[in-house]
């Protein structure tokens, strides 16, 4: 009998320790839920708000990296491996992309720019002789563009999960309700002054300014650094149209900005267009912009 009762222990116990073996393996926070890689912060934002606790999300480009001149690395490899779904920007910003797809040819890419109605920019300059035009790559600095870009990785996520696309149609309808709201006070929130010029180190804002009836005037049209000629003018325009504000990005070598803000006794203003809370971060531009056009 007592040998009986030490196989059933025996039993028990062996059973026991499969289950945490397994759990430990597995990983139980990460158990049922979909691996998501987003090429940058905001769009693994977008993911989140959409995907909820269904998804694990990771980014590629971290804060303070350029994604203009990004390259994945063995580690960013090693997490596209393992992905269900790739979210990129599109709009010509991944130009590595291929790369990330030979790496895991079974995950679903979703392009979060299909759909944007996208805007024509300066490319880098590969004759000296000659500037090409291609698509404007910040197409989440829009609320108009962020409720296409969740739509689109809403449709992603219901592909890989389709069980549980309810969840997933929900938290969107939930989100761009707060973009549209987001929409309504920025259209109030720029003041209809004659003055619509805002001075940007990065040509990060096109998008909003098309939005909101304003024009960006940028130091750095492309990846270059500006030349005294293209300086100067900037300066002059500052001068005539009373700019007191230079916008920087933190991404970028502020150089420029502070030469401009010096020669126009102005200040130089961060903007982040990578900022991870997407909301906030855009009442903030709103608010630092319409100062700068009110001034």
């Amino acid at each position: 009998m007592r040998h009986i009762h030490l196989l059933i222990l025996v039993s028990l116990f062996g059973g026991l320790c499969g289950c945490i073996s397994t759990d430990d393996q597995a990983g139980s926070d990460d158990q049922g839920r979909v691996n998501v890689v987003a090429t940058t912060v905001p769009l693994g934002h977008f993911v989140e708000m959409v995907g909820g606790d269904r998804v694990k999300v990771a980014v590629l480009v971290q804060p303070g990296t350029n994604p203009h001149t990004f390259e994945p690395s063995p580690s960013h490899m090693r997490l596209i491996e393992d992905a269900d779904l790739y979210v990129k920007n599109g709009a010509g910003l991944e130009i590595w992309i291929d790369r990330i797809i030979r790496a895991n040819q079974k995950m679903l890419v979703v392009d979060s720019s299909e759909g944007v109605d996208l805007i024509e920019a300066p490319g880098p300059d590969h004759n000296a002789h000659e500037s090409i035009l291609t698509a404007d790559p910040h197409i989440w600095l829009s609320p108009r563009n962020a409720m296409i870009m969740t739509d689109n990785i809403c449709d992603g996520l219901v592909r890989v999960d389709p069980s549980n696309a309810s969840h997933y149609r929900n938290n969107l309808d939930a989100y761009q309700k707060r973009l549209r709201a987001l929409d309504a006070e920025l259209n109030e929130t720029f003041p209809k002054t004659k003055l619509k010029e805002f001075v940007v180190l990065h040509p990060s804002w096109g998008y909003l300014a098309r939005d909101y009836g304003l024009e960006q005037v940028p130091l750095l049209p492309t990846e270059k650094e500006p030349g005294p000629r293209h300086l100067a003018s900037i300066i002059n325009t500052a001068r005539e149209k009373n700019i007191s504000t230079v916008f920087a990005d933190p991404n970028f070598n502020p150089k420029s900005a502070e030469i401009v803000a010096n020669e126009i006794g102005g200040r130089v203003v961060p903007l982040n267009p990578l900022a991870e809370n997407y909301l906030d971060n855009m009442r903030l531009v709103g608010e630092e912009i319409a100062a700068s056009l009110e001034a």
